[in-house]
């Protein structure tokens, strides 16, 4: 598992971005951000979830950070 600096109370994620194969030939910056597909993990709780392009994992990335912020407003 990714280490987390002992000063961080934020989101630590892991991304797992599936392969381009078809695209690897034809590559461009473009592309890649159309067609970005994969995996994100929540460290902090083990959550999975996929995402299909990159405004999905945005809100992913957000929903799971407001509730990481939620929770540690609680704890103070």
């Amino acid at each position: 598992m990714p280490s987390m600096r002992s000063d961080n109370d934020g989101l630590t994620v892991k991304i797992n971005l599936w392969s381009m194969k078809t695209f690897l030939s034809d590559f461009d910056a473009e592309r890649a951000r159309l067609y970005i597909k994969g995996q994100v993990t929540n460290v902090g709780t083990g959550d999975d979830e996929k995402f299909n392009d990159a405004g999905e994992l945005i809100s992913i990335l957000g929903k799971w950070n407001t509730a990481k912020f939620q929770q540690l407003k609680k704890e103070k």
